[in-house]
């Protein structure tokens, strides 16, 4: 739950600028994938050594390089595309809060988080994105499907991609991560409705535990995408030089991330309340047993004060030596049981 605490404390007593790979452990072999494009065409290419990655001129060029987890692939990468050592160093760092800044005059450096639901569990990875003229580079900490629609989009040359230039497919990658996040907030939000009505019937002990896990989840998804807001931000600022063909449809992803940040913000108070009802709940079913246990022990007083008077010893008792004392004294048991009983539900206390 907390791994990246624990991926910052890999790092320490190292020096700034120190490649060292702080994530969950990885053993395939990283790759990079190649797509360039323009109006007319889209090439494709494969690469496992990094320094036959050649960037084609005169066209949009996305490289998404799948796995982190190997320095010298990624100090080979920021050589031959010269990225700084310290947005390298974050790359490789997969605690990394999501983020915004310049890593050189031209090129600006993004993390982002690419969250999904597994088996109810919140799970993330990172997204490092450097973004300059003709060129965005993704990098990945395991494959994943997140850029098919993309890739299919540039192959098929629908929509504006293919007219367009880098700032519009950062967009477009933006846009595919924020529809994710509306995704995973949809699939926890149909968890907590099913967790909702099961409380509703019944009460137990695992679907409070449940019921905690799911408000720990939304609080982890609250904590990845309220940073990004910062992040959108930074890149409609003037500095940033988004086209004005681009920024409409940047506004409109920061708008949809700001509805989920909206949206995650309120289903942590719904869950919040759904916390507090269960706890109210449990203690008014406890006042009820100790209401009602109360109203027993309340009418068995008068009723043990009867017969501890006439279980006294005394030779000289009146009332022992009737013949119909036994029958009167468990008659005035009844009366005064059944007396006290109607007056307590006549009060609603039962």
């Amino acid at each position: 739950m907390f791994d990246f605490l624990h991926w910052n404390q890999v790092k320490n007593d190292a020096a700034p600028g120190t490649l060292v790979y702080a994530g969950a452990k990885r053993e395939f072999t990283p790759f990079v994938l190649h797509y360039a494009y323009n109006k007319e065409q889209v090439v494709e290419a494969r690469y496992e050594d990094v320094s036959q990655c050649l960037l084609k001129k005169d066209m949009i060029n996305l490289l998404v390089v799948t796995g982190v987890h190997v320095p010298d692939m990624i100090k080979s990468m920021g050589t031959t595309l010269n990225l700084p050592l310290l947005t390298l160093e974050d790359v490789m760092n997969t605690g990394q809060r999501p983020k915004m800044s310049w890593a050189d005059d031209d090129t600006s450096f993004i993390v982002m988080k690419h969250v999904d639901v597994k088996n109810e569990n919140l799970e993330s990875q990172q997204v490092s994105i450097f973004w300059r003229d003709g060129l965005v580079i993704l990098f990945l900490e395991k494959e994943s499907d997140l850029l098919t629609g993309l890739i299919n989009r540039i192959n098929k040359g629908k929509g504006r991609i293919r007219n367009s230039d880098s700032s519009y497919l950062l967009t477009a990658i933006l846009d595919t991560l924020v529809d994710r996040e509306m995704a995973t907030l949809g699939q926890l939000s149909e968890i907590a409705q099913d967790l909702e009505n099961q409380l509703g019937q019944r009460t137990t002990d695992d679907l409070l535990g449940k019921l905690y896990e799911l408000k720990r989840e939304t609080i982890l998804l609250r904590n990845i995408l309220v940073p990004v807001r910062e992040i959108f931000k930074n890149l409609m600022h003037e500095d940033a030089e988004i086209p004005e063909t681009v920024l409409p449809f940047l506004r409109d992803t920061a708008g949809h991330q700001d509805q989920i940040v909206e949206g995650v913000t309120a289903l942590h108070d719904i869950l919040k309340s759904m916390v507090d009802y269960q706890i109210s709940l449990i203690g008014i079913r406890t006042n009820n047993v100790m209401q009602f246990l109360t109203v027993i022990a309340t009418i068995f007083i008068p009723l043990t004060f009867i017969a501890g008077v006439y279980g006294m010893n005394f030779q000289y008792m009146p009332e022992l030596a009737w013949r119909y004392g036994y029958f009167y004294a468990l008659g005035a048991m009844g009366v005064v049981g059944l007396a006290m009983l109607i007056y307590f539900m006549r009060k609603k206390f039962l």
